[in-house]
């Protein structure tokens, strides 16, 4: 096998290609390959941001190298010419090659496998195995990821999305992620959290694709439920469950330090002692207590007939979100009617909440649609940020999670030869 096709064959160099010459240089801590290549004729002449074809203008600086990925134990670098055309669109510009994106040091193969390490570990892990910095990982992930968005339309024939909300940095700093329920993949996010994030998704969606929403899922904040109102009429809002059972064991936990505190100020101190420890086994749900356990709750019914009564609440109401709609209408009155005059303040609370997202909460409960998939994607960006140890930089931040939870991530090198 000759040498030039050996260098193509191990270097994974594509057919618009041709390889002039080839040298090793073995004095530095590393071998290092340069492979002198340069662009098949047809693929001359093109401009390095449209890609549309252009005139010649000049040689531009002359010889410009790009790293490739790694040979073995030696680096690679391929060396070429870099002459400039006179694009009609674009202008004067550096024209483009087939191993490389624009306005890089390196090949789009390298930058691939860098983009890969960056979103399965982290951008410094990736910097410390390949030898680059920290600020050229970053680099080459915002350009990859600018170049996947403009080849797909991630907002395209939506039907179901969820909204929420991811923090990224100390001081109540927040991200607002849209997913799409059908994919399962993040297709929106910016910094911020309040009308005028939701109101900027809309207008990127723009009022055509935003009639064509028939669900959003969201948590119980009104701003978003009335941003989803103004630019999506037509959308049915579901109120997720998780937010709803949140709700009800709060109030029961606030129920529970009332009475910690009513035992301690009658003089109760050992019953007030029992209580104080009971936090966590009533916030259980009863499937998943043991029997011990349960035993604990049945006792509560000759002991604090109050706080038997505020879990009988929290049980029933999640027992009602697994009903078909039209039980669970009428089991949702019930409750409503249980909870009002149970003279327990934290539950008749709750039943004024559960009140005003009556028509959320049974949209959910029928077309069982809940922001789990939501949750799911923050517990994937939560990973991407504890892998970086923090983001000062929001957009940093979002570019990491279009790349990984849009599925934006490019392949392997050779796993996208194959």
């Amino acid at each position: 096998m000759r040498v030039k096709k050996l260098l193509t064959k191990v270097l994974g160099l594509c057919s618009e290609m041709v390889i002039i010459d080839a040298a090793l240089n073995d004095s530095g801590a590393r071998p290092g390959l340069s492979v002198w290549v340069r662009a098949k004729v047809r693929r001359q002449g093109r401009c390095g941001r449209c890609g549309g074809q252009a005139a010649w203008y000049d040689r531009g600086d002359g010889q410009r190298s790009w790293r490739h990925v790694d040979a073995g134990y030696a680096t690679c670098t391929l060396v070429a010419l870099a002459p400039r055309v006179n694009c009609k669109i674009c202008g004067v510009i550096v024209a483009a090659v087939p191993w490389a994106r624009h306005d890089t040091a390196f090949t789009r193969a390298f930058e691939d496998l860098i983009c890969w390490d960056a979103v399965r570990a982290s951008k410094a892990t990736a910097a410390r195995r390949h030898g680059i910095s920290w600020r050229a990982v970053n680099g080459i992930c915002v350009r990859v990821a600018t170049e996947m968005l403009g080849r797909v339309d991630l907002l395209e024939g939506l039907v179901a999305i969820a909204i929420d909300e991811v923090k990224y940095k100390k001081g109540q700093r927040y991200l607002t992620v849209v997913c799409d329920h059908f994919t399962g993949r993040v297709i929106w996010a910016a910094e911020g959290r309040s009308k005028a994030t939701v109101t900027k998704f809309f207008e990127t969606l723009g009022p055509e694709r935003a009639t064509g929403l028939r669900f959003v899922t969201a948590d119980g904040a009104e701003w978003i439920h009335q941003i989803v109102n103004e630019h999506a009429p037509g959308a049915t809002i579901c109120l997720d469950t998780f937010h709803l059972v949140g709700w009800a064991t709060k109030a029961l936990d606030e129920l529970r330090r009332e009475e910690w505190n009513r035992l301690r100020a009658t003089g109760g101190a050992k019953a007030a002692k029992t209580v104080k420890g009971l936090r966590w086994i009533l916030l259980r749900n009863w499937a998943n207590l043991t029997s011990a356990q349960r035993d604990v709750i049945r006792d509560l019914e000759t002991t604090n007939r109050r706080l038997t009564r505020g879990y009988q609440l929290k049980e029933e109401l999640r027992a009602i979100l697994q009903m078909p709609i039209i039980a669970a209408r009428h089991a949702l009155d019930e409750w409503l009617a249980w909870a009002s005059r149970s003279r327990l303040a934290p539950f008749i609370k709750l039943a004024r909440t559960i009140r005003r997202f009556r028509t959320e909460i049974e949209a959910t409960i029928e077309w069982r649609l809940t922001n789990g998939l939501a949750e799911s994607n923050n517990a994937a960006i939560g990973r991407i940020r504890s892998n970086a140890r923090g983001f000062h930089d929001p957009k940093a931040f979002i570019t990491m999670i279009m790349l990984d939870r849009a599925g934006l991530t490019p392949k392997l090198p050779w796993a996208a030869a194959a």
